[in-house]
Formats: structure tokens, sequence, C-alpha cells
């Protein structure tokens, strides 16, 4: 997902009654094909702006999309410019350029037509980026309910749709910015410049949702609206279906970062405290070597007795697990969160006690080996969670899983309820993953299920 021949985008920038929405779609662009910034291939990026940003320019540059790419791509969609609903139709649309109150029947784009459009993208790993804004004056009622809109673009799954706004309220560019507000923090992220010091070797969905909720309604609200001389209220909102977490950037510097982490470290493993070898590992695991951290592991000689370690260890095994269904990885994974457990039990650490019996319960389930062994581990995890003293989404959430397991969905929803406001997006996506696979495997894998429903809404929205 990671190779920059496979990453595509489309950026739209209307501009018409709103010139500055062009500068937010070619500064994007810029970024993009930077090679020292995004770097996507030059060839893989579609700007269209202006009067290029018409209904067919839209839709025909789809067609573009829906051609040149295929399974393995990564597409992400940006549009800049008014969005709206036709109340009495119950319409949702986008307004290209040229469109009036007089021509919106023949020039609109409207949800429907994008949804056709993007479920014929073959990749499901498709980000859509509305940054649009209503006026006064505005040809309909403005940007209203983006949440229907993304509920309309989401519901055939392998997307994220993030708007800049809720219901009722506009997308600002602030005084004197260069780029509106949403746009401007989308940059900030997209350039590795969210985070000091940002190390990883990619960025992804997950890192622009993180930036961009906690940053725009937190910025937005140190101005002031001249109308109602209140400060700003802007709220992005986002929709998203688990298909995997989509890469938008890539920074070689920090592979090369982690790279000379390993080679500092390495040669000294024996003599590396645990938190030292837990940097190593981390080092390991972002350039995809997870063999070779497991390798260290298994035979470095704190591991066999500490729980921490071993905690590390088994979810290793896990992932493989979960990635290849092998069961040999499932079962290793097993009992060295067992041994975990006991070690845990010994030294009365209750954090990994909850750690590792929701994790042996897991397994126990996924492996299809005892449902009685599931509901005692998952009792235990229950326990121990409840009774660790620090709040934290992992406690709430290991609560939540256990409750799955023993049945008592009221009880689960109400600790989901509660992880899900500590939560960032990727720990709440973490945690989706885990419910979902445990509640389709006891119960039930329809869609409309109403346990489902309430995952996704909890902790996907």
């Amino acid at each position: 997902m990671s190779s920059k021949s496979k990453m595509y985008a489309l950026l739209i920038g209307v501009g018409d009654d709103l010139p500055y929405t062009i500068k937010d779609a070619t500064k994007l662009y810029d970024t993009l094909i930077d090679p020292e910034l995004a770097g996507y291939e030059k060839d893989n990026v579609i700007l269209v702006c202006d009067k290029e940003a018409t209904r067919d320019g839209i839709l025909n540059s789809l067609d573009k999309l829906i051609e040149t790419t295929n399974e393995d791509s990564s597409v992400l969609i940006y549009y800049s410019g008014h969005g709206g609903k036709y109340m009495s139709q119950h319409k949702f649309f986008l307004q290209p350029y040229g469109m009036t109150a007089e021509n919106y029947a023949t020039h609109w784009v409207m949800a429907e037509e994008l949804t056709e459009k993007i479920n014929a993208i073959k990749s499901n790993k498709i980000v859509f980026l509305l940054d649009c804004c209503h006026a006064e004056g505005m040809t309909q009622e403005g940007l209203l309910n983006m949440e229907g809109l993304a509920q309309k673009l989401n519901d055939k799954g392998g997307m994220w749709v993030i708007s800049s706004c809720q219901d009722n309220q506009k997308s600002w560019r602030l005084p004197n910015a260069e780029n509106s507000l949403f746009t401007e923090c989308l940059l900030e992220v997209i350039s590795g410049n969210h985070k000091k010091p940002f190390t990883e070797p990619n960025v992804t969905i997950t890192d622009v949702v993180e930036h961009i909720f906690d940053e725009v309604p937190k910025r937005a609200s140190k101005c002031i609206d001249e109308n109602t001389g209140e400060p700003i209220n802007q709220r992005p909102f986002a929709k998203f279906q688990m298909s995997e977490n989509v890469v938008l950037s890539n920074f070689p510097r920090n592979l090369e970062s982690h790279a000379a982490t390993i080679t500092e470290l390495a040669p000294n493993i024996e003599k590396l405290d645990e938190r030292g070898l837990i940097k190593l590992l981390d080092a390991m695991s972002f350039l995809g070597r997870r063999d070779e951290a497991i390798n260290i592991l298994e035979n470095h000689k704190k591991t066999s007795g500490d729980a921490d370690l071993l905690n590390i260890l088994g979810n290793l095994f896990k992932e493989k697990y979960l990635e290849t269904n092998f069961e040999e990885p499932g079962l290793v994974s097993l009992e060295h969160h067992k041994k975990a457990l006991e070690i845990a039990t010994k030294e009365e650490d209750e954090q990994q006690i909850y750690l590792n019996s929701i994790n042996i319960a897991f397994l126990y389930l996924l492996l299809d080996l005892s449902k009685k062994e599931v509901r005692f581990y998952a009792d235990l995890a229950f326990n121990a969670a409840k009774n660790y003293y620090y709040p934290s989404p992992e406690k709430f959430g290991t609560m939540g899983e256990a409750c799955i397991y023993l049945n008592q969905l009221e009880k689960a929803k109400e600790n989901y309820n509660l992880a899900s406001e500590k939560a960032g997006i990727r720990t709440r996506m973490n945690l989706y993953k885990d419910a979902y696979a445990v509640y389709t495997t006891l119960y039930d894998d329809n869609k409309d299920d109403p346990f489902l429903i309430f995952l996704n809404n909890k902790l996907l929205s």
C-alpha cells in the first residue's frame, strides 16, 4: 500500500465565487507531487480547477480514475467548493463551476452520481475529503446534513468520507489565511508537520483524521464570527468502514531514522533495558521486520520472565495469525499470552492480567478451541480491568469486549461508550476490529444487526 506507483489522487477546486478553493486544490497538488513530501507520481494526480471543474469535468475525471486504477491502488479524492442539500427533493449535491439557481438541474453533481462513480473504482482503499462551505445566498440550502451525503457514499464499504464541518455549520477560511482551515490542517499532516518529532514512515488516514479533528475546532474557536459575535464553531465529520489504514504520504527520511535506531541498538540487545528493547522492536515493526522482532524476543534473556515482553510477543504472533489464518501462529500466540498471564498474576499486575486474558479469550474463540475457556478468560479480563485503578480506552474496551463473550450486550455498549469518549481514531479502529470479529463469530454477521450498527456508529464515526 505504500508503493508510490499505486497511489492516485483527484483534486477539485471549483473556484467560481470561492476563488481560494483553487488555491486549496493547487497547494494540495504541489504537496502530493513533491518528492520530498508525499511523493505521488505526477501522472497519478489529476488536478481539476476553475473552469475545468464543471459537472462534465468532475464526472470525466472520476471516469479517468476508474480507467487507470485497480484493486491494488489507493485513491484520494478531494473537493473544495460548495456542497448542499435540495431540501424539497432530499437530494445531496456538489456545486460545480458555472452552476446557478437557474441551471442547477443540468449542472449539479448529485450524491447518487458520485456513489455510482466511486463504486465503479475497483480499489476499496478510497478516501474522499470534502472541504465544502455554504454562504448566505447560496443556490440551495447550503451545506446541510453532510452526514447524509457521507452515509450515501459509504454504504458500500471500503472508504472514508471526511467533511470539513457538521450539519448547519460553515467551512471557514480564517482571517489572513491563504487556505481554508480544513485544508490548512490537511496540508500540515500530509507534509508530516502535525507532530514534532514525526518519526513514522507513512502518514495514514488515521493521522489525518486525528490532526484535523483536534486542530480545526481548536483554531476555529479562537476566532469570532462577525455576524454573531460568537466564537466560530466548526467540527469536521467522518464516516468510514474498515478496509485498512490507508497510506496517504510517504517519508523515506523517517525510514532511514528507524534503520539508524536499529543499527544503534541491535548490537547491544542483551544490554538494553525493557524500554530500549521496546524502542528497537518498534523500529523493526515500522519497517515491516516483524519476524526479526519475533526472533529477538524469542531469544532474549528477559522475555521469559517479563509479562510485558511476552504480551508483545503474543501480539506479534496474533497479528501473523490474523493475516494468514494459519493455525500455528495462533496457537503460539495463545501460549505466550498464557505465560504472560501467569507471571502477571503472580506479580498482581492487573493491567497485564486483563490485557492477556482478553487476548486469550479472543484466541480461544477464533481458533475454535473451547467456549467454556472463552467465558472463563473473558470474566477474568472484565474483573481485572474493572479493578484497574487508571481509566483508559483499553480498560473500557477490554470490558466491552469481555461483555460480548459473556452475552451482556447492553453492558458492552456502556463500556464501548466510555472507551470511545477517551480513544483516538486509531484506538477506536482496533477496538472495532476485535469487537466485530468476536460478535460475528458468536452471534450474527448481518450488517443490519443492531449491535453491529452500534459498533459502527460508536467506533467508526
